[in-house]
């Protein structure tokens, strides 16, 4: 998908896409630098952070998506822009949710990846010992198993 030129008069949502230490988390805040107004990055793994500290809890990871979604919902509300989504999204439908939100309230759509070269290479290695959540590389690799690189989102 082409990237939309930055447009104050137009709410972007951006998704973001990548395994566990691609850089989501560093390109979601360079994107938001790149905007004169409040943004907003969202990230289902904000549901895990308790006073400042990340305790994951794979029985509650329905409940993070969930948490996740109603913020967006409520920004979509607002008009918040941009707000960016900062989840791995493997396949389509992880992200759907968002694109019927973004669709429904008016945003324009921009799909992103991290461009970092462990990334591209798809260096599950480097990807491990760069993620912030102490991701195993075993999971990694299941990630990487189930990744769709057939992504786009048609316009109506």
């Amino acid at each position: 998908m082409e990237d939309i030129s930055i447009n104050e008069y137009k709410k972007i949502m951006i998704i973001l896409r990548g395994l566990p230490g691609s850089g989501k988390s560093t390109l979601a805040k360079s994107l938001l630098n790149n905007y004169k107004s409040q943004g907003i990055i969202l990230s289902s793994d904000d549901f895990f952070i308790e006073n400042g500290v990340y305790k994951y809890d794979s029985s509650k990871i329905v409940d993070a998506h969930r948490f996740n979604q109603n913020r967006c919902r409520e920004h979509c509300g607002k008009g918040t822009t941009p707000i960016i989504i900062d989840n791995t999204n493997v396949r389509y439908r992880e992200a759907k949710v968002y694109i019927e939100m973004a669709i429904q309230y008016g945003y324009d759509i921009q799909v992103r990846e991290p461009d970092t070269p462990w990334w591209k290479r798809r260096d599950v290695k480097e990807l491990a010992k760069r993620t912030i959540h102490n991701v195993p590389e075993e999971r990694i690799y299941k990630m990487l198993d189930r990744w769709n690189d057939k992504f786009f989102i048609e316009k109506k």
